[in-house]
């Protein structure tokens, strides 16, 4: 799986095409080269290991494939919800993440953050880079 996101980002950069000014002012949109890699890399590791980290914390607070471990985290809420009838919802969100495995949107969700984040912090200034 590995092997696929890195064949993916390369292509993706490669992709990047510089185009020439014209004698006009260069802008920041111009130079891919300064903000592509970081924009791709930081979707890639966020769609990657957002989602190991989302399985790590969610199987520590209890949600497991095999259903809540008892006297976790998860089991404590569990009980606190079916008690006061207040979140239940997030509780049925997270066991089925916990059992089933993260959902599509929410890789998607995470890619997006992780582009985010490797955007704001290319260091990438406007106009030039």
């Amino acid at each position: 799986m590995l092997r696929t996101y890195v064949v993916c980002y390369l292509l993706l950069i490669s992709g990047l095409g510089v185009r020439g000014t014209g004698g006009k002012e260069k802008s920041f949109w111009d130079d891919p080269w300064c903000w592509g890699p970081a924009l791709v890399g930081g979707a890639m590791l966020g769609a990657v290991l957002g989602t190991f980290a989302l399985g790590a914390v969610l199987g520590g607070m209890g949600f497991t494939g095999a259903g809540i471990t008892a006297g976790s985290l998860a089991a404590g809420a569990m009980s606190t919800a079916a008690t006061t009838g207040v979140g239940a919802g997030v509780i049925a969100v997270a066991q089925s993440a916990g059992a089933a495995g993260v959902a599509v949107g929410t890789k998607v969700a995470m890619a997006a953050g992780g582009a985010v984040i490797g955007y704001f912090s290319s260091g990438c200034k406007e106009p030039n880079c």
